[in-house]
């Protein structure tokens, strides 16, 4: 399967990189035991916010290879 090169992906990889940074700089800030209480906890917090980040970033690549198998089509 080939990476699709368009608006879509380019965002979808920008979205998940960022993501992936919150629970790595609380890892190493907090260590791992309250992040894991961060993710258990009641409350809305940055590692949840950042898991619903990563999936928008992976329906956008979707979206994007969705596009470039339309555009090949035409």
């Amino acid at each position: 399967m080939k990476f699709a090169k368009n608006v879509f992906s380019a965002f979808g990889v920008l979205f998940i990189i960022t993501a992936i940074i919150v629970p790595i700089q609380n890892l190493i800030v907090w260590g791992p035991d309250f992040v894991t209480d961060f993710y258990t906890s009641q409350e809305i917090t940055a590692e949840k916010i950042s898991i619903g980040v990563i999936g928008f970033g992976v329906f956008m690549i979707f979206l994007a290879h969705k596009k470039a198998d339309y555009i090949e089509k035409l």
